[in-house]
């Protein structure tokens, strides 16, 4: 037999910290032969085998038997706070060098953080996970081969199906890589395959194109002729065009009058309007005032008559507690004369029995009398007498002590019956005592609140009015603030519609001919030949607006000359228009262009007329002075034409002179004049607008925004009081509520204090006489126990002489015997009486004296009550003096009211009227911005007209080269529609003929090449295709071969071992389709011992749990691991199959080192080394060992 020391040792130790319940450090040390974990249900055990498997690269949460990863840290318990980290560390024995490192001893360690950080470790040097599986490869151990076994493991293999039950073979087989493989393998070859599709769809469109370059050179004839022809029509069109936007402008001067008319009437009645209503809102302002005056006194005088309602309902609450004062006394006083009428009948009924006791005595004691002097005639002799006298003596002598031990023992039952009273009494007195001082001190308390919480109410109350007036205050105000506003917004409104219509004409460059459109709009864009132009003249300077038309005549068409730095950028730009067909432009180069400034003689400079030079009237930048004096140096800007025909004649009609109002005179005497439609359309006077509207408009909208900021404050704050009025109102609404409840409460208590006060006054009468009957009661108790003692001394004394002379005088005693005790009787009947007398006697000495004391009482209530109807009689006098003037204080608030009422009347006339007219306001001020708005757009068409009228003009000039005169030589009686739709039948034939393409020869040789490139690509792609094909085809026979020898192997270790396990029998694995090897499933036929062959799932279930062992066995057989672990694989076993079980893995051993998790008692027996975990605490598990060797037993705490 092998002995535990000759066993290899592979994993030396499990360290564990802060996994799952193992809060504490926990070290297994492992040593050799066979180890078993035990424990209770629920103890941690399995812990162990999951930290195992965790720090072997388990990644699933699943696996660990948790929903997430963070569930593998120490969660905390009822005594423990959570860790924040979990650390497991595996320790290995490498004296063999199974690992390829150059240590004797490998400690594999993983840890996590609770943030989800992590670290794998080996020996303490951080690594990958990859490295920790790369040092298992070839070891047989790892997470995924056969070195942990856990509880599922053998429930799995008995409900897998015989399809996945082969995956067990081939885990044994190791082709699971070969596998990994075929997949990657198919993948590339799926992708050759579609990079082959590709290729062929890229090819069959490089051929598509191929054709077409051959046919493109031909098209580009047709399409210059269609252009010619084009052009022709676009002539005719642009005339057209011309002659109706001609047309359009004459009529609209005509219409932009009629609005500008209407516009100044409507604004006329809007002012008139706004004038009236502004005295309406002053009268409106004046009753406002008057109002909230008003308010103020119904106010006042609301809260004077809410200070009298408090007065009269506190003098209402006194007076109503004094009726129920003077209603609860008049029965006390009626049941205080019911009782000492009572006593008075009972004190009769004691008289009339006393009289009766009495009688009954006097015949009693009578009858004794004679029965006794009977007894005398007997008694003849000394001796006779003497017994007679000892018997009458001892006679009376027991009498008296019975007597008083009778009333002794009455007394004292009496005593204690009343000491009980007067116990119950004071503690009765001590409870109802306290609840009235609680209840006194509650009332004193609701009383103090309720006075706070009507004044409290009293001023939540003047505080809502005073929010109610404030808002109508706002919303009055936020009316007039809305109409300002809206004022506001429409001159803001009109101002950025004029802005964006203006500066949406300069960002198109509206107005400006085709070709310096285009150049600009190219420098714009960045085109390369266009960048040395510097802008056009009319954009590179300012002029003052009473010099604008002058200036604007002055340069004509220069205002369109673009300045360019240097003439080779002027020639780049002409370039440009020329090949793109663009138009003409006029470029001043500033490094060519030569600037001229005339001088001006002094007879000119001194005429009054005279302003200036036009060069001098405009602002430019110093480099642009060349240009600037080339087209303004030689023309003189005067007044008018009379002082331009006069500085003319002055000159020789040698200058070139322009008034400020457009009109010139030319050199040689020719004059230019008369009346010009500008309407915003000049160029200089739109940059100026823009400029101005810029800055206009910059303050319109902070104004704007100040305006809504201050309505939206006005709003604000109306939200703030409409929600401070709404609290308030439910404060109110609470607080008078809790009035209400707390009234109620109070009367409850003052209620309980009067009930109280009258009980606490009976216990104090009832403990007063029971005190004093109590003291009574004491002293005749001590009479009557020396009255007791004396009488026993006395009958003692007689007894013992009686004793002596009775045995001298039998004779006689016999004789008399029964007369003497028949006398005795009458005696004792006679005491009985006499005592029944005497208690009589003492029950009507109490009665009397209850009599006395109620009628005391009732004098003292009858007093109390004359005290309180007196003073329900000055409060009611209070009450009347409070209603008169309540309804005095009424009547003038109801006045108040009413002339209240009648300001809140007219105003709400005066308001009606108000809305009225801003109705009206209103309505005139959008039919003004109708107006305005028409206006508006009309003078926008008009510029935009006039811009479409000076572009067609410009565009006949640029792009055709025509005067107007010159193309209305094209007019024709066609439509413009006719025209144009001719021109888009001739751009559709140039867009039938398809691109122009003058590049296609060039183009071609390249299409050609990347064909053949294409073709090239295309036989890789297919070679590539043939050989992952060879490929899978070679990885199918790999995988064949090898799960047939696995299969084999393992088929055969799971025979022996079933034979091993089962004692006997036969077991086997079968194909379920040998002819398909990758795909077919295995089946399991087992045979117990005295049993047919059938199918794994007909055994029983220790049979079929057994059986699944075996398989596991085999497996490890074939595909041996250094260790194992075993988490409760034998749970279902019964106790003679565990020993099996047992006794095979303790013969296992000897190759493969166990570690088995179990609870099972023949597992626990055949251990070398027991690991007990324990939960003595809740929630931690904690470590045991126990080393058995057969002579000792060792037990250690980790």
């Amino acid at each position: 037999m092998t002995k535990p020391e000759d066993f290899p040792v592979f994993l030396k130790g499990i360290h564990i910290q802060g996994f799952k319940s193992f809060a504490d450090s926990v070290k297994l040390e492992l040593g050799q032969g066979l180890s078993v974990i035990v424990g209770p249900n629920g103890s941690g055990k399995s812990n162990v085998a999951d930290a195992v498997r965790w720090v072997l690269g388990e990644q699933s949460a699943k696996s660990l038997r948790g929903s997430k990863m963070e569930d593998i840290i120490f969660s905390g318990s009822t005594q423990r706070r959570p860790v924040g980290m979990a650390e497991v560390s595996l320790i290995f024995d490498n004296t063999t060098g199974i690992f390829p490192l150059d240590f004797r001893e490998v400690t594999i360690t993983r840890r996590v953080y609770r943030d989800g950080d992590g670290q794998y470790l080996i020996n303490k040097a951080a690594c990958r996970l990859r490295d920790i599986q790369e040092l298992f490869m070839d070891t047989g151990a790892g997470k995924e081969g056969f070195s942990i076994i856990g509880q599922g493991r053998v429930e799995e293999i008995l409900t897998l199906k015989s399809e996945e039950r082969r995956s067990l073979i081939e885990e044994a087989a190791g082709i699971t890589k070969y596998r990994s493989r075929k997949r990657e393998a198919l993948k590339r070859l799926d992708a050759t395959t579609l990079n082959l599709q590709r290729i062929d769809d890229i090819i069959q469109e490089i051929e598509g194109q191929l054709t077409p370059l051959a046919a493109q050179a031909q098209v580009a004839e047709q399409s210059l002729a269609l252009s010619n022809e084009q052009k022709r029509i676009e002539i005719q069109a642009v005339v057209l065009d011309i002659s109706e936007v001609k047309q359009k402008l004459s009529k609209a001067a005509q219409d932009l009058e009629i609005l500008q008319a209407s516009v100044m009437e409507t604004q006329a009645s809007l002012g008139l309007k706004e004038t009236q209503n502004l005295k309406l809102k002053d009268e409106l302002q004046q009753i406002d005032d008057e109002i909230q005056q008003k308010q103020e006194r119904v106010f006042q005088a609301e809260q004077a008559l809410n200070s009298l309602k408090h007065d009269q309902n506190l003098r209402q609450e006194r007076f109503n507690y004094f009726d129920e004062q003077t209603a609860s006394l008049t029965q006390e006083i009626l049941g205080d004369e019911g009782k000492i009428s009572h006593l008075q009948e009972r004190i009769k009924t004691l008289v009339a029995k006393q009289a009766v006791l009495k009688h009954t005595v006097e015949e009693s004691q009578m009858k004794v009398n004679a029965q006794e002097q009977r007894l005398a005639e007997i008694r003849e002799n000394t001796l006779a007498k003497d017994i007679e006298r000892l018997k009458t003596d001892l006679f009376q002598a027991l009498t008296e002590q019975a007597n008083w031990s009778n009333e002794l023992t009455g007394t004292r039952h009496t005593l204690a019956s009343l000491e009980q009273q007067v116990l119950q009494i004071e503690q009765e007195q001590e409870i109802k005592d306290k609840e009235h001082k609680s209840l006194v001190e509650t009332g004193n308390s609701q009383e103090n609140e309720l006075l706070q919480l009507v004044g409290q109410a009293q001023v939540t109350e003047k505080e809502e009015s005073k929010l109610k007036l404030e808002l109508d205050k706002l919303k009055a105000l936020r009316q007039e603030k809305g109409l300002a506003l809206q004022k506001q917004k429409t001159l803001t409104d009109q101002s950025r519609a004029r802005l964006h219509a203006l500066q949406s004409l300069e960002d198109s460059l509206e107005g400006y001919q085709r070709g310096v459109r285009e150049v600009m709009l190219a420098k714009k864009k960045g085109v390369k030949d266009c960048l040395g132009l510097c802008g056009t003249v009319v954009d590179l300077i300012t002029v003052e607006e009473k010099y604008e038309l002058a200036v604007e005549t002055a340069l004509g068409a220069g205002m369109q000359n673009v300045i360019a730095e240097d003439e080779q950028s002027a020639k780049k730009a002409i370039a440009y228009l020329k090949m793109h067909q663009l138009g003409r432009v006029t470029f001043l180069p500033l490094d060519v262009i030569q600037g001229y400034r005339m001088s001006v003689n002094q007879a000119v400079e001194r005429d009054s007329g005279y302003i200036g030079l036009a060069v001098d009237l405009v602002t430019y930048t110093k480099s642009y002075r060349p240009a600037m004096e080339f087209l303004l140096g030689r023309i003189v800007v005067v007044t008018d034409m009379e002082a331009a025909t006069r500085i003319a004649r002055a000159s020789g009609y040698k200058l070139r002179i322009v008034t400020l109002e457009g009109d010139q005179v030319y050199p040689g005497g020719s004059i230019s004049g008369g009346s010009i439609q500008r309407k915003g359309g000049n160029l200089l006077a739109r940059s100026r607008e823009i400029e101005t509207l810029r800055v206009g408009l910059a303050k319109l909208e902070k104004d704007l925004a100040q305006k809504e900021q201050e309505c939206l404050a006005n709003d604000k704050r109306q939200r703030e009081l409409q929600e401070n009025i709404e609290i308030t109102g439910l404060k109110l609404r609470n607080e008078r509520e809790l009035q209400v409840k707390l009234r109620a409460l109070h009367e409850n208590v003052l209620s309980q204090i009067r009930r109280l006060a009258g009980d606490l006054l009976g216990l104090s009468l009832r403990h007063g006489e029971t005190a004093e009957q109590k003291n009574e009661l004491l002293i005749r108790l001590a009479s009557l126990t020396e009255r007791m003692e004396a009488a026993e001394k006395t009958s003692v004394h007689l007894r013992e002489e009686f004793n002596l002379r009775e045995s001298e005088a039998k004779t006689v005693a016999e004789e008399i015997e029964s007369y003497v005790e028949k006398l005795t009787q009458d005696k004792i009947q006679l005491a009985k009486w006499e005592q029944e007398l005497t208690q009589c006697m003492d029950q009507l000495v109490q009665e009397r004296k209850g009599i006395r004391e109620s009628e005391l009482n009732l004098t003292e209530k009858k007093r109390k009550k004359v005290s309180i109807e007196q003073n329900r009689r000055n409060v009611e006098e209070e009450l009347e003096s409070l209603s008169r003037q309540l309804v005095d204080h009424a009547k003038v608030q109801e006045g108040q009211q009413y002339d209240l009422m009648q300001s809140r009347q007219s105003r709400e006339g005066l308001s009606g009227r108000v809305v009225e007219f801003e109705q009206e306001i209103n309505t005139l001020r959008q039919g003004a911005h109708t107006f305005e708005q028409r206006l508006h757009a009309h003078e926008i068409r008009v510029v935009r007209w006039e811009t479409e009228c000076e572009a067609g003009l410009n565009r006949l000039a640029e792009e055709f080269s025509l005067t107007w005169e010159e193309g209305m030589l094209y007019q024709t009686e066609e439509e413009r529609a006719v025209l144009w739709k001719r021109v888009q039948d001739i751009k559709r034939q140039i867009e039938e003929l398809g691109p122009i393409n003058q590049a296609a020869i060039e183009e071609y040789p390249k299409i050609l090449k990347r064909r053949e490139f294409m073709l090239a690509q295309q036989n890789d792609l297919v070679e590539a295709n043939q050989t992952l094909r060879q490929l899978i085809s070679e990885l199918d026979k790999t995988m064949s071969e090898r799960f047939i020898e696995s299969f084999n192997a393992v088929n055969k270790a799971f025979q022996e071992v079933f034979k091993e396990l089962f004692d006997g029998g036969h077991a086997e694995l079968q194909l379920v389709d040998p002819e398909l090897i990758l795909e077919t499933g295995v089946e399991i036929i087992a045979q117990p011992p005295g049993k047919r062959p059938q199918l794994l799932s007909l055994l029983s279930g220790g049979e079929r749990a057994l059986t699944a062992i075996a398989i596991l066995f085999a497996l490890l057989r074939v595909k041996p691991s250094p260790f194992c672990i075993l988490d409760e694989i034998e749970a279902s076993l019964d106790d003679a199959n565990v020993q099996r079980f047992a006794q095979y893995i303790h013969r296992l051993s000897g190759s493969t080192q166990f570690i088995v998790v179990s609870h099972r008692k023949g597992t626990m027996e055949s251990a070398d080394v027991l690991y007990g975990i324990t939960m003595e605490e809740s929630g931690v598990s904690k470590l045991l060992s126990v080393k058995l060797d057969g002579r000792q037993e060792t037990v250690g705490i980790a």
